[in-house]
Protein backbone atom coordinates (compact mmCIF):
# COMPACT_ATOMS: atom_id res chain seq x y z
CA UNK A 1 0.00 0.00 0.00
CA UNK A 2 0.87 3.25 -0.62
CA UNK A 3 0.97 5.79 1.98
CA UNK A 4 2.66 9.61 2.46
CA UNK A 5 2.41 12.14 5.30
CA UNK A 6 4.26 15.64 4.60
CA UNK A 7 4.40 18.23 7.53
CA UNK A 8 1.60 16.60 9.80
CA UNK A 9 0.25 18.07 12.38
CA UNK A 10 -2.46 17.47 15.14
CA UNK A 11 -2.94 20.20 17.82
CA UNK A 12 -5.87 19.91 20.47
CA UNK A 13 -5.65 23.58 22.07
CA UNK A 14 -1.72 23.75 23.49
CA UNK A 15 -1.48 19.99 22.88
CA UNK A 16 0.45 18.67 19.93
CA UNK A 17 -1.00 15.45 19.09
CA UNK A 18 0.90 15.04 16.27
CA UNK A 19 3.60 17.28 15.69
CA UNK A 20 5.54 17.45 12.31
CA UNK A 21 5.46 14.29 11.02
CA UNK A 22 6.83 12.95 8.01
CA UNK A 23 6.72 9.10 6.07
CA UNK A 24 6.70 7.32 3.45
CA UNK A 25 5.88 3.94 3.47
CA UNK A 26 7.26 1.42 1.00
CA UNK A 27 4.58 0.45 -1.79
CA UNK A 28 5.65 -3.52 -1.09
CA UNK A 29 4.21 -3.08 2.67
CA UNK A 30 0.88 -4.59 3.17
CA UNK A 31 1.21 -4.29 7.07
CA UNK A 32 2.14 -1.06 8.99
CA UNK A 33 2.41 -1.20 12.88
CA UNK A 34 2.39 1.93 15.15
CA UNK A 35 3.83 1.52 18.55
CA UNK A 36 5.25 3.38 20.97
CA UNK A 37 4.16 4.44 24.63
CA UNK A 38 0.55 5.73 25.63
CA UNK A 39 0.08 8.87 24.68
CA UNK A 40 2.79 9.12 22.15
CA UNK A 41 0.41 10.02 19.28
CA UNK A 42 -0.26 6.20 18.02
CA UNK A 43 -4.41 6.56 18.34
CA UNK A 44 -4.03 9.99 16.36
CA UNK A 45 -2.00 8.93 13.37
CA UNK A 46 -3.95 6.23 12.83
CA UNK A 47 -7.70 8.73 12.53
CA UNK A 48 -6.00 10.90 10.40
CA UNK A 49 -4.51 8.43 8.18
CA UNK A 50 -8.33 6.68 7.82
CA UNK A 51 -9.67 10.25 7.46
CA UNK A 52 -11.61 10.34 10.86
CA UNK A 53 -10.02 13.67 11.36
CA UNK A 54 -8.57 16.64 9.55
CA UNK A 55 -5.42 17.40 10.47
CA UNK A 56 -4.62 21.18 11.76
CA UNK A 57 -1.64 21.18 8.66
CA UNK A 58 0.49 18.72 6.27
CA UNK A 59 -1.11 16.25 4.09
CA UNK A 60 -1.68 12.62 3.96
CA UNK A 61 -1.80 10.83 0.86
CA UNK A 62 -3.03 7.31 0.54
CA UNK A 63 -2.78 4.98 -2.79
CA UNK A 64 -1.32 8.43 -4.60
CA UNK A 65 -4.82 10.82 -3.51
CA UNK A 66 -4.45 13.31 -1.33
CA UNK A 67 -7.34 13.03 1.40
CA UNK A 68 -9.68 15.64 1.01
CA UNK A 69 -10.38 18.35 3.56
CA UNK A 70 -13.87 18.59 3.20
CA UNK A 71 -16.39 16.08 5.02
CA UNK A 72 -17.95 14.97 1.76
CA UNK A 73 -14.66 13.87 0.39
CA UNK A 74 -13.89 11.98 3.73
CA UNK A 75 -17.06 10.14 3.76
CA UNK A 76 -16.37 8.61 0.46
CA UNK A 77 -12.79 7.92 1.55
CA UNK A 78 -14.16 6.16 5.08
CA UNK A 79 -16.41 4.32 3.50
CA UNK A 80 -13.82 2.83 1.55
CA UNK A 81 -11.80 1.38 4.75
CA UNK A 82 -13.02 -0.52 7.48
CA UNK A 83 -12.41 0.08 11.22
CA UNK A 84 -11.83 -1.50 14.36
CA UNK A 85 -11.55 0.48 17.69
CA UNK A 86 -10.93 -0.43 21.31
CA UNK A 87 -14.27 0.82 22.24
CA UNK A 88 -15.94 -2.28 20.26
CA UNK A 89 -19.26 0.32 19.52
CA UNK A 90 -21.58 -2.19 18.61
CA UNK A 91 -25.16 -1.29 18.70
CA UNK A 92 -26.78 -2.61 22.08
CA UNK A 93 -30.33 -2.47 21.30
CA UNK A 94 -29.33 -5.19 17.51
CA UNK A 95 -28.25 -8.52 17.34
CA UNK A 96 -24.95 -9.48 16.44
CA UNK A 97 -26.44 -10.34 13.15
CA UNK A 98 -27.84 -7.17 12.05
CA UNK A 99 -24.93 -5.35 13.96
CA UNK A 100 -22.96 -6.74 10.81
CA UNK A 101 -25.64 -6.13 8.15
CA UNK A 102 -26.58 -2.38 9.10
CA UNK A 103 -23.51 -0.90 7.30
CA UNK A 104 -23.82 -3.00 4.41
CA UNK A 105 -27.33 -1.68 4.18
CA UNK A 106 -27.39 1.77 5.01
CA UNK A 107 -23.64 2.84 4.28
CA UNK A 108 -23.15 0.50 1.12
CA UNK A 109 -26.61 0.11 -0.40
CA UNK A 110 -26.47 -3.47 -0.24
CA UNK A 111 -29.83 -5.21 -0.45
CA UNK A 112 -30.69 -6.89 2.67
CA UNK A 113 -30.21 -10.28 0.97
CA UNK A 114 -27.17 -9.87 0.00
CA UNK A 115 -25.92 -8.35 3.12
CA UNK A 116 -27.34 -11.05 5.08
CA UNK A 117 -25.28 -13.72 2.91
CA UNK A 118 -22.23 -11.81 3.94
CA UNK A 119 -22.87 -11.52 7.00
CA UNK A 120 -23.09 -15.31 7.96
CA UNK A 121 -19.76 -15.54 5.23
CA UNK A 122 -17.57 -13.62 7.45
CA UNK A 123 -19.76 -14.89 10.89
CA UNK A 124 -18.56 -18.08 9.52
CA UNK A 125 -15.02 -17.46 9.37
CA UNK A 126 -14.50 -15.90 12.58
CA UNK A 127 -16.14 -18.95 14.33
CA UNK A 128 -19.45 -16.90 15.74
CA UNK A 129 -22.21 -18.91 14.12
CA UNK A 130 -23.59 -19.86 17.77
CA UNK A 131 -24.15 -16.38 18.15
CA UNK A 132 -25.95 -14.65 15.43
CA UNK A 133 -28.86 -13.56 17.40
CA UNK A 134 -27.87 -12.43 20.69
CA UNK A 135 -27.38 -8.94 21.21
CA UNK A 136 -23.35 -7.79 22.83
CA UNK A 137 -25.19 -7.68 26.26
CA UNK A 138 -25.06 -11.66 26.01
CA UNK A 139 -22.09 -11.55 24.35
CA UNK A 140 -18.11 -11.92 25.94
CA UNK A 141 -15.44 -9.58 25.62
CA UNK A 142 -13.65 -11.52 23.03
CA UNK A 143 -17.10 -12.31 21.16
CA UNK A 144 -18.32 -8.50 20.87
CA UNK A 145 -14.56 -7.50 19.60
CA UNK A 146 -15.02 -10.49 16.86
CA UNK A 147 -18.21 -9.62 15.63
CA UNK A 148 -17.01 -5.58 15.00
CA UNK A 149 -13.97 -7.04 13.37
CA UNK A 150 -16.65 -9.06 11.09
CA UNK A 151 -17.99 -6.15 10.34
CA UNK A 152 -15.27 -4.23 9.63
CA UNK A 153 -14.34 -6.15 6.98
CA UNK A 154 -17.69 -7.17 5.65
CA UNK A 155 -17.80 -4.74 2.79
CA UNK A 156 -14.12 -5.79 1.81
CA UNK A 157 -12.56 -2.42 2.31
CA UNK A 158 -9.49 -1.46 0.82
CA UNK A 159 -7.72 -0.85 3.87
CA UNK A 160 -8.26 -1.97 7.47
CA UNK A 161 -7.35 0.37 10.17
CA UNK A 162 -6.97 -1.40 13.81
CA UNK A 163 -6.83 0.79 17.14
CA UNK A 164 -5.98 -1.53 19.79
CA UNK A 165 -7.61 -3.89 19.24
CA UNK A 166 -6.97 -6.40 22.06
CA UNK A 167 -6.63 -3.40 24.71
CA UNK A 168 -9.80 -4.06 26.63
CA UNK A 169 -9.92 -8.27 26.78
CA UNK A 170 -8.40 -10.92 28.47
CA UNK A 171 -5.40 -12.76 27.36
CA UNK A 172 -7.01 -16.19 25.99
CA UNK A 173 -9.79 -13.13 24.41
CA UNK A 174 -6.63 -11.15 23.31
CA UNK A 175 -5.08 -14.38 21.61
CA UNK A 176 -8.14 -15.68 19.67
CA UNK A 177 -8.93 -11.60 18.22
CA UNK A 178 -4.91 -11.85 17.38
CA UNK A 179 -5.58 -14.90 15.81
CA UNK A 180 -7.92 -13.41 13.23
CA UNK A 181 -6.28 -10.07 12.72
CA UNK A 182 -3.23 -12.43 11.66
CA UNK A 183 -5.17 -14.30 9.37
CA UNK A 184 -6.60 -11.62 7.62
CA UNK A 185 -2.84 -10.34 7.09
CA UNK A 186 -1.63 -13.99 5.47
CA UNK A 187 -4.97 -13.73 3.48
CA UNK A 188 -3.32 -9.94 1.72
CA UNK A 189 -5.71 -7.60 3.10
CA UNK A 190 -3.92 -4.35 3.73
CA UNK A 191 -3.82 -3.21 7.49
CA UNK A 192 -2.48 -0.05 9.44
CA UNK A 193 -3.23 -0.81 13.14
CA UNK A 194 -1.90 1.11 16.55
CA UNK A 195 -0.94 -1.88 19.36
CA UNK A 196 0.91 -2.86 22.44
CA UNK A 197 1.54 -6.24 21.62
CA UNK A 198 4.99 -6.22 20.36
CA UNK A 199 5.27 -9.75 19.51
CA UNK A 200 2.11 -9.11 17.40
CA UNK A 201 3.52 -6.19 15.50
CA UNK A 202 7.10 -7.82 15.04
CA UNK A 203 5.80 -11.00 14.01
CA UNK A 204 3.23 -9.77 11.98
CA UNK A 205 3.84 -6.51 9.97
CA UNK A 206 5.48 -5.70 7.30
CA UNK A 207 6.65 -1.93 8.36
CA UNK A 208 6.42 -0.03 11.85
CA UNK A 209 6.58 3.33 12.72
CA UNK A 210 7.47 4.19 16.74
CA UNK A 211 5.60 7.44 17.54
CA UNK A 212 6.70 9.32 20.85
CA UNK A 213 5.27 12.82 21.97
CA UNK A 214 3.78 13.27 18.89
CA UNK A 215 7.05 12.68 16.65
CA UNK A 216 8.33 9.75 14.48
CA UNK A 217 11.76 8.49 16.31
CA UNK A 218 12.21 5.22 14.16
CA UNK A 219 10.53 3.49 11.30
CA UNK A 220 11.88 0.81 9.50
CA UNK A 221 11.06 -2.89 8.60
CA UNK A 222 10.14 -4.84 11.93
CA UNK A 223 12.46 -7.04 12.08
CA UNK A 224 14.89 -4.39 11.61
CA UNK A 225 13.53 -2.71 14.04
CA UNK A 226 13.17 -4.90 16.44
CA UNK A 227 16.11 -6.34 16.65
CA UNK A 228 18.88 -3.16 15.70
CA UNK A 229 16.82 0.04 16.81
CA UNK A 230 19.35 2.55 15.62
CA UNK A 231 17.40 4.78 18.16
CA UNK A 232 18.26 4.66 21.82
CA UNK A 233 15.10 5.79 23.13
CA UNK A 234 13.55 3.24 20.96
CA UNK A 235 16.17 0.31 22.12
CA UNK A 236 14.99 1.03 25.94
CA UNK A 237 11.46 1.21 24.99
CA UNK A 238 11.49 -2.62 23.45
CA UNK A 239 13.83 -3.78 26.16
CA UNK A 240 11.41 -2.40 28.55
CA UNK A 241 8.11 -3.80 27.20
CA UNK A 242 9.89 -7.18 25.59
CA UNK A 243 11.21 -7.92 29.24
CA UNK A 244 8.64 -10.70 30.11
Amino acid sequence: MSIEVHNLHQHYGETRAIDGVCMKLPDSAQVLALIGPSGGGKSTFLRLIGGIETPTSGTVIVDNQELPKEEEGLLDYRKSNGFLFQAFNLFPHLSALDNIILPLTEVHGWSRHKAEERAHEVVKRFYLEKHLEKHPGQLSGGQQQRIALARAVAHEPALLLLDEPTSALDPEMKAGVLDLIKELCDAGQRIVLSTHEMGFARQSADHVVFLAEGEILEEGKAEELFEASREPKVTQFLDRVMKW
